[in-house]
C-alpha cells in the first residue's frame, strides 16, 4: 500500500489511499495550516478526498487543525479512542500526570519554551459530532467500513487516548507511541514527555507482540521494530522529571 508522508513543522501526517478517497493520520500544529493545504495542493489532493482522520490522540501537535478539517470537509469521520472526546472539548494537552523522559530532554523542553513564549498546549476545542466514529478496544478497520487490511490498537502510555494503526503487513503508525527523534538526549525512542512511562513500555510490548514490522512515528523518520526491542524498558521511571507548566 502506498504510504504519503506530510511532514509539516514538527509532526508528520501519513495519508492512506482508500480507492479514490484518503485516510488520514493526525494534522499537526493548528500554525501549520498554510503548510497542511500546500502540501495538499501540491500532491494534488484535495480535502474533500479525505474520507478518514484518525487521530492518534488529542495534543496540539496532532490535532490542531481538526476543526479546520471538518469545517471544510463536514463528511470526514474523525476516527478517536473513547477517551479522547472529553479531553478535545478542553482545548488544551493533558499534561497533568507524568513528566519529561529525563533531564537531558527536560532542558531541550526548556529552551523550546523560551523560544516559543506563547507555546502553551493548547489548540481549538473540537465536540464530537455524530459522523465520528469512538472506539473502545482494539478495532478491525473492516469493522468501521474502511477497506485497508488492518486494525486501530489502543497505546496508552504518552497520552490516556493513544491509539496506532497497525497494517496487516506490518507498517505501524503509532504516532506518539514512539518516536525517532533526539536521540542525543537518551530518549531511546520514547517521545519527550509520558503520561505513565509502564504503560508507554506496556504499549511496546503489544505492538510487538501483534508482529508490527515497522513504525512510523509521528517525529522522526520510520525505523524497524528491532528498535523498539532492543530499547523496551531503558528509560527509567526515576529519571522522569516533573513537567513546569
Amino acid at each position: 500500500m502506498e504510504i504519503i508522508k506530510l511532514k509539516l513543522s514538527v509532526t508528520m501526517c501519513f495519508l492512506l489511499p482508500i480507492g479514490n478517497k484518503y485516510l488520514l493520520i493526525d494534522t499537526g500544529y493548528e500554525r501549520d495550516k498554510d503548510m497542511f493545504f500546500q502540501k495538499l495542493q501540491s500532491l494534488n489532493i484535495s480535502i474533500n478526498d479525505i474520507a478518514y482522520l484518525l487521530l492518534t490522540h488529542h495534543h496540539d501537535d496532532h490535532a490542531g487543525l481538526l476543526n479546520e478539517v471538518k469545517t471544510r470537509n463536514q463528511d470526514c469521520r474523525i476516527i478517536m479512542h473513547s477517551k479522547a472526546p472529553a479531553l478535545l472539548e478542553k482545548g488544551k494537552n493533558d499534561m497533568t500526570r507524568g513528566g519529561i523522559i529525563n533531564s537531558r530532554a527536560n532542558m531541550i523542553m526548556k529552551i523550546s519554551k523560551k523560544l516559543n513564549k506563547d507555546w502553551d498546549y493548547s489548540f481549538p476545542p473540537y465536540k464530537v459530532d455524530n459522523n465520528d466514529i469512538i472506539i473502545n478496544g482494539d478495532t478491525a478497520l473492516k469493522n468501521i467500513g474502511i477497506e485497508i487490511p488492518g486494525k486501530i490498537i489502543y497505546t496508552p502510555g504518552h497520552s490516556d487516548d493513544s491509539i496506532s494503526l497497525l497494517l496487516d503487513n506490518g507498517n505501524c503508525f503509532v504516532g506518539d507511541a514512539a518516536a525517532n527523534m533526539l536521540q542525543f538526549t537518551g530518549a531511546k525512542y520514547c517521545v519527550i514527555f509520558i503520561t505513565d512511562l509502564q504503560q508507554y513500555y506496556q504499549s511496546w510490548e503489544k505492538i510487538i507482540k501483534e508482529n508490527a514490522q515497522m513504525i512510523y512515528p509521528a517525529h522522526g523518520k520510520p525505523f524497524k521494530i528491532d528498535k523498539l526491542k532492543n530499547n523496551l524498558y531503558k528509560n527509567k521511571k526515576e529519571k522522569v522529571i516533573s513537567l513546569e507548566l
